[in-house]
């Protein structure tokens, strides 16, 4: 099996690196000290400034389905990132965009539902026309909310443009996207941000969109600039980080170091990522 895949029971799970970026430190975390750094110095990079940022997406085969959990940055011309390759990632994985038959978004940020759609003329249509887009309810009306649309690029080139051409379902709770795979509400870092459970033949594992960033949020629970309600945000990395250890559960990172497996450890008392299985 490639080193970009695992299987969680009956359910494989490829990872799909959409593009990588390396901010400063402070523009992630705008509240941590130096000295808040210093146990984690080993995920600095040689300025002694930038981090890895990885904008990962991951195929999910599960009961007859194929199943695509967040589509990165997309091609958009975005401030600050590169431009995403996630369809021809899909290709070279010997998939056609046409074979996916769920779209879903943990979130509606610009780096999760980039590819959502491509640019066509003067306009942009579903990059996947096949498949059925799936977003939280409550997510999608914050989002697509006139006052809020207005003033956000990626919800009018991502999102409104699915809206009469592609077939949207709009899910609430712990709604289950095939016997295997459920939705779980992890909300704080967006409104109703979800994360992914994937339960199969006594494994479970989760992806866990953006509850965790980086890996010192495994270990400090740090909050992001981006995190929109952070109390909430830092609850519901708790309570899945805790859920996480307590049943053993596959950690599946879209913005931790491509492929973003791995699992969580106790040393000495403290949670700690650990890359690969």
């Amino acid at each position: 099996m490639a080193a970009n895949t695992i299987r969680i029971g009956d359910v494989e799970i490829m990872s799909l690196l959409d593009a990588a970026a390396t901010p400063p430190r402070h523009a992630l975390f705008p509240n941590q000290t130096p000295e808040d750094w210093e146990p984690h110095k080993e995920y600095i990079g040689p300025d002694g400034k930038s981090i890895d940022l990885a904008i990962s997406s991951f195929l999910v085969r599960s009961g007859g389905k194929t199943i695509l959990v967040d589509t990165g940055i997309g091609a958009k011309d975005r401030p600050y990132f590169p431009n995403g390759r996630l369809p021809e990632a899909i290709v070279d994985a010997g998939v056609a965009l046409a074979e996916i038959d769920v779209v879903m978004a943990t979130h509606i940020h610009l780096d999760h539902v980039g590819w959502h759609t491509t640019a066509l003329g003067d306009g942009f249509v579903p990059t996947f026309p096949m498949a059925t887009h799936v977003f939280n309810r409550a997510e999608f009306e914050y989002w697509t909310a006139p006052d809020v649309a207005r003033a956000e690029a990626h919800v009018k080139d991502c999102v409104l443009p699915l809206i009469d051409v592609a077939e949207i379902s709009l899910v609430d709770g712990e709604h289950k996207l095939t016997d295997e795979v459920t939705l779980l509400p992890t909300p704080g870092h967006s409104p109703s941000h979800v994360s992914v459970a994937i339960l199969s033949a006594g494994e479970a594992g989760v992806i866990i969109g953006d509850v965790c960033h980086h890996p010192a949020q495994v270990t400090d629970l740090w909050t992001t600039v981006f995190d929109m309600n952070p109390a909430l945000a830092r609850e519901s990395r708790e309570k899945l980080l805790q859920r996480i250890e307590d049943e053993r559960m596959t950690v599946i990172a879209g913005h931790f170091a491509h492929p973003g497996f791995g699992r969580i450890v106790r040393i000495e008392g403290k949670r700690y990522w650990r890359a690969g299985l």
